[in-house]
């Protein structure tokens, strides 16, 4: 058994560092395509701007933070201190950033540093919510963004792409909540093991304290990605690249059907530099300009790793209450 586990846990690590250095080969080729020089000065010029962008993304986490608050439903304000949520989103937004499938990793780790306060079902359906409005809201924010490309380009490729980015997403994050509240989940667990059984429906019965598609939750995410349109508006501009909300559309588009590619590629590396060098011309920019966006991006990124880090050693998490709940 420890030689199997070990021979996963190698397997694991074998593929993500191939996805490393997949992407990174991207990254060195496209960079040797636009010129070093080139790039250099471009991320130079765009520099000044960055601090408004890290600005907008510390806006984003504070949307993150109140769709999680809103995932818990009528009991969030006697379950959740303000510190200890915000606290939990900083570190969440830093795992989701490097690890593989970074939001499913995300909504984990707040769920781990909030279930001392809120007990640890509450905590599974919050981060099981907020999984699943993660991706009915990327859905829904993925419709503007193909009009906008549809708009610029026709069905051209990146169109097509966001079009079934939409539908899937949506989908998927719709099945994940109707799943939350079948009844028969918890039927099939009980005919399987009792506890489980009980496990399942207390789950259950928090995910039905909120709507299937809670409006809370994904308005708050909704405005999050609002909030990724304008740095990438902001980007472009930065970049000399042309500038306009359709074109800011665009690159959140192609920046969310990267994270869906390349999910398991640690940090996006060479993904997100893909997408946007594919979509430089729906974006107006040149080669260089688009590329550049992609890696101020990861600059961006790496701030906020560098946040996430720092947090848990210079902010001790508040000691939790004696009796916490079990549900």
């Amino acid at each position: 058994m420890l030689e199997r586990r070990a021979w996963g846990a190698a397997l694991r690590w074998g593929v993500r560092l191939a996805f490393a250095a997949l992407g990174i080969g991207v990254v060195v080729s496209l960079v040797r395509q636009v010129g070093v020089g080139t790039l250099c000065q471009i991320l130079r010029d765009a520099a000044p701007w960055l601090p408004l962008v890290v600005l907008l993304e510390g806006a984003r986490i504070g949307t993150d933070a109140v769709a999680t608050y809103a995932a818990y439903g009528p009991t969030a304000r006697r379950l959740l201190p303000a510190r200890v949520l915000t606290r939990a989103a900083l570190v969440a937004r830093a795992v989701s950033s490097i690890a593989p499938a970074g939001r499913t990793a995300a909504e984990a780790t707040k769920a781990a540093l909030l279930a001392p306060w809120a007990g640890p079902t509450a905590a599974t359906a919050a981060a099981a919510t907020g999984q699943a409005v993660t991706l009915v809201s990327s859905g829904i924010i993925s419709v503007p963004c193909a009009v906008a490309a549809y708009a610029l380009s026709g069905a051209s490729p990146i169109t097509m792409a966001l079009v079934l980015h939409s539908a899937l997403l949506f989908a998927a994050g719709t099945g994940i909540r109707m799943a939350m509240r079948a009844p028969w989940l918890g039927s099939l667990a009980g005919r399987l093991s009792g506890l489980a059984g009980a496990h399942v429906q207390a789950f259950q019965a928090r995910a039905c304290e909120t709507s299937l598609l809670p409006p809370g939750p994904i308005a708050a995410m909704l405005l999050g990605r609002a909030l990724q349109v304008a740095q990438y508006a902001i980007l472009a501009r930065a970049v000399g690249a042309a500038t306009s909300v359709s074109r800011a559309l665009v690159a959140q588009g192609a920046s969310m059907v990267a994270l869906a590619v390349g999910a398991f590629v640690p940090a996006q590396v060479g993904v997100s530099e893909g997408a946007f060098a594919w979509s430089a011309d729906v974006l107006g920019a040149t080669l260089p300009q688009a590329l550049a966006i992609a890696l101020l991006g990861h600059a961006l990124e790496a701030v906020y790793v560098a946040v996430g880090a720092v947090v848990p050693l210079l902010w001790r998490a508040p000691q939790p209450p004696d009796e916490r709940p079990e549900h």
